[in-house]
């Protein structure tokens, strides 16, 4: 065992170690020489080049202070290569303190930002070389805070010293190999342990200290330099030499950059950073031909197309010669909570469809890595779409309980399986840090079994994607004695030595459910009902115009497929989950209402071409009732009051068959009648003057009734009674009130658009609020409206319970009028008088259960869950369900049903 004082010495060996190595690295670009010719000019709009070139720009030094929120700079930089560097490669050096990128001759090339300040000019300078660049600067960071820039240093002309680079790499490799504790992930700190007297930890310091005294830091001559850096070279070629042992285990680095199509910036934002990124992407491919980057999301490349066109062309370049994958086959990284299972099987669609003909390049996987649990759904939709493999990483956030596995068989609701990896290193904007790989290849879960695992690393976000340096540790730790070794490679050729490298990997049955953001389920619930409102309008438009084609008319399928796209776009994990700027559901909220104005015109046609070919002939009115829904159905269709023209007295609708119905006329002047219309099709009804009998659906303030159920409310409008005739049972608990108004404190701890924690329920801010009213609106044989006004905090709460002739379901027509709230959370609960353990919840194509307690943590982890259009709570012959037209976020916890 080492004494304390050899302890000490190493310690003070290794900060040594630190610092000097930092020494070095200040010498990579050295010497450098200030670009005096620097301009200005700044604007609130995203300009190309050439409309840039004609603003005003004005001489600026260091220290100059620059930027208004949202804004843009462009730097107009003349510069001229000394004599002196003549011979030697020449770099540009630059940090105006934004995010940039850099145009040469009318092209964009390269981005600059916190992570690379410097941009490769010549590479071998002839002196004298004069150049005009334009540097394109947005005013906020990369995570969208604003704040007035300084363009803290002017620009230099340097000279870049490989060499130098070569050494400074090597050492900081070795160095990360040194500290004991590293985070991984968001919440867990992993030690990576290495005994004081281990032989390879002890002969890294000493091989590191040597070699940082080989440096000659009084001669910073270019020679010098070099020397310098050689002898440095030579002192670590005994360590690099030390393989790793076959055990070690292979981790497939994938170069990526994460980028969230909307978030803390708006959708404008968003094109700049794919440019910025794309360009310094292009430019490592160049420099190292073994770098491979992966990159999700068409729309992204879309974006770029029609932007930055040369980009584009060099991207399809670089598809073809291997070195760039399409990753992902989603338009683009999709919610799987909120989203319809028609949408996810158009995000895989339009996703590979855009990759296929764009690249000829079929994609193989899902990759999703920051999205907020995954539906139950998704096997079978991404198997019968051709996908066999799906990459995230966001389960490693969960909050009580630790999900195990990392390679796994992922099995959906109707049995089938993809092969699913999580990166056991919990990032997916990984540094490649030597302590985070080492802690990846200890905390590989399923390393018993499987020799090979995932690690996405780049910068993200605008962060600019991969660097250099992270392309130097996959060099220097592809076989090295105390690391994992790490290879470059993209996801299709991961997965398939995944799938053949391994043995007996687990499988998982059901939904991967996040312990986390559960309260993305409801935040910008405007947003979320216009998005229901598109996938539904949709829906409809394509099987009318489907019909109307087999008739003999025409098919939008452009003008619909545009309008999906805007749909989708919309349904990105940041976007519908409400966690962006007020900025981002300005634009969102346009583009639905385009998308809802458009493919309702394209509906209204092929419902008019369709009803010229319908035979409509008959006394009275005629009025044609479509069924979109899958099976037969009766329920009450509404139609403009000026249906019945000038008729007087009771009024009927007639079916061809020559049944009538009673119509009844509405509060808001519609008249209403119920029709049977056959699955997927339609019925001619004839309205017109005449009597049919039908016994009314009775209605008071306090009891509604037709000939199935009997509802009571009490005096605070409360619902105190729902009896069920035909089955002789009562639905509510004795004692216990639905429709029952529930006001919350939400304080989470964190990220508030994002979480609601589990102690919102430990606070009950208001429960039902003030009754203002509650009156008898509509009163007949078709149905009886009840309204109820009440108020609950700041806010109005306005209510049309209905309920139809021959219905078995309470409808609540439910408007409220949000106040100025804050830090609450409002929930409506149902409680059932069944005996239940489990509760069904509808999702994508399907439906699962999950617990009506919280027995063990997995229990009370699921204290929020999303659900599409319902939720049943039922005992073994009898039940209830909550159905919803806009919301998603429910909980059921000993029999009470709660939608937020």
């Amino acid at each position: 065992m080492a004494t304390e004082g050899m302890k000490r010495l190493r310690e003070l060996h290794i900060n040594k170690i630190g610092k000097r190595i930092g020494e070095i690295g200040s010498y990579v670009w050295t010497p450098k020489t200030d670009i005096a010719d620097v301009a200005l000019a700044e604007t609130l709009e995203h300009l190309s080049l050439d409309e840039a070139k004609k603003l005003d720009y004005q001489p600026v030094a260091a220290g100059h202070r620059w930027g208004k929120n949202w804004g843009t700079g462009w730097f107009r930089i003349r510069l001229t290569v000394p004599k002196e560097y003549a011979g030697l490669p020449v770099s540009l050096r630059f940090n105006p303190d934004g995010q940039c990128i850099i145009f040469r001759d009318g092209v964009p090339v390269q981005g600059l930002d916190r992570n690379r300040q410097d941009y490769p000019l010549f590479e071998r300078a002839k002196g004298g070389e004069k150049l005009e660049l334009y540097v394109e600067a947005g005013a906020n960071s990369d995570f969208g805070k604003y704040w007035p820039h300084a363009m803290l240093e002017l620009p230099q002309v340097a000279v870049y010293n490989p060499e130098v680079w070569d050494a400074y790499c090597s050492l900081l490799c070795l160095s990360e190999m040194l500290p004991t504790e590293f985070r991984l992930g968001l919440h867990a700190v992993r030690t990576v342990t290495w005994d004081e007297e281990d032989p390879r930890r002890v002969q890294i310091i000493y091989q590191l200290n040597k070699a940082v005294d080989e440096f000659d830091y009084l001669d910073l001559s270019t020679e010098a330099l070099k020397a310098s850096a050689k002898r440095v070279l030579k002192a670590l070629k005994g360590v690099y030499a030390a393989p790793a042992p076959e055990s070690a285990g292979t981790i497939a680095c994938m170069g990526h950059a994460h980028i969230d199509v909307a978030w803390l910036w708006p959708l404008r934002e968003t094109i700049r950073k794919c440019g910025r990124t794309f360009s310094n992407v292009l430019g490592l491919m160049d420099r190292y031909p073994d770098f491979i980057f992966c990159q999700s999301q068409p729309h992204l490349y879309e974006f770029t197309r029609d932007r930055y066109p040369t980009l584009y062309k060099r991207i399809k370049e670089k598809v073809k010669a291997g070195q760039w994958m399409p990753t992902g086959c989603m338009w683009v990284e999709s919610d799987c909570n909120v989203t319809s299972g028609e949408s996810l099987v158009r995000q895989v669609l339009f996703g590979t469809r855009f990759f296929q003909q764009e690249f000829d390049f079929d994609v193989c996987s899902l990759w999703i890595p920051d999205v907020f649990g995954y539906s139950a759904a998704l096997p079978q939709i991404l198997k019968r779409s051709g996908i066999d493999y799906f990459l995230t990483q966001k389960i490693s956030w969960s909050q009580f309980t630790s999900f195990p596995h990392h390679s796994f068989y992922w099995e959906g609701i109707d049995g089938t399986q993809v092969l699913t990896h999580f990166p056991p290193g919990s990032n997916y904007n990984a540094s490649l840090h030597g302590q985070e790989v080492k802690a990846a290849q200890r905390a590989y879960r399923q390393k018993d079994r499987s020799p090979i695992q995932a690690l996405p690393y780049g910068f993200g976000d605008g962060g600019g994607g991969p660097t250099a340096m992270h392309v130097e540790h996959i060099r220097r730790y592809s076989n090295l004695e105390g690391a994992p070794k790490l290879a470059p490679m993209g996801t299709r050729d991961f997965f398939r030595r995944l799938e053949r490298e391994s043995a007996d990997l687990p499988r998982w049955v059901g939904e991967l459910y996040l312990e986390l953001h559960r309260a993305t389920l409801t935040t910008q619930g405007w947003n979320k009902r216009y998005n229901r409102q598109c996938e539904l309008l949709l829906r409809d438009t394509e099987m009318f115009g489907a019909v109307d084609l087999a008739a003999g008319g025409s098919y939008p399928q452009d003008r619909l497929n545009a309008n999906w796209k805007t749909v989708l776009l919309n349904q990105f994990h940041d976007i519908i989950p409400g966690s962006s700027i007020a900025m981002v559901y300005d634009e969102s909220t346009q583009q639905y209402e385009a998308v809802l104005a458009e493919v309702g015109e394209l509906r209204d046609a092929s419902l008019a071409g369709l009803g010229a070919r319908i035979d409509t002939r008959g006394e009275g009115t005629p009025v044609v009732v479509w069924n979109t829904l899958s099976w037969d159905r009766t329920a009450v269709a509404s139609v403009p009051a000026d249906a019945a023209g000038k008729a007087k007295g009771s009024l009927v609708a007639v079916s061809s068959d020559g049944t009538s119905t009673p119509v009844q006329v509405g509060a808001d002047g519609s008249l209403r009648f119920c029709a049977r219309v056959p699955a997927c099709g339609y019925a001619v009804y004839h309205v017109r003057e005449g009597e049919s009998e039908s016994p009314a659906v009775k209605a008071s303030p306090r009891v509604m009734e037709n000939d199935r159920l009997k509802v009571r409310f009490d005096a605070r409008g409360r619902l105190r009674s729902v009896y069920d005739k035909a089955n002789a049972r009562e639905v509510l608990p004795e004692g216990q009130a639905g429709n029952q108004f529930l006001l919350f404190e939400d304080k989470p701890l964190n990220w508030d658009a994002w979480d609601m924690d589990i102690f919102y329920n430990d606070k009950l801010l208001e429960s039902d609020g003030t009754l203002e009213s509650i009156e008898v609106v509509e009163e007949g044989p078709v149905r009886a409206v009840v309204r109820i006004r009440r108020r609950i905090s700041k806010s109005v709460l306005t209510q049309d319970v209905v309920l139809a002739a021959a219905s078995g379901r309470v409808e609540f027509d439910t408007t409220v009028e949000w106040g100025d709230e804050k830090n609450v959370l409002l929930k409506v609960a149902f409680p059932i008088d069944v005996r239940a353990e489990r509760v069904r919840y509808e999702i994508q194509f399907g439906s699962l259960d999950r617990p009506n307690h919280w027995n063990t943590p997995a229990d009370f982890a699921k204290f929020e869950v999303p659900a599409q259009k319902w939720a049943d709570l039922s005992e073994g012959d009898y039940g209830a369900a909550l159905l919803n037209d806009c919301k998603y976020g429910h909980d059921t916890r000993d029999n009470v049903m709660r939608l937020s």
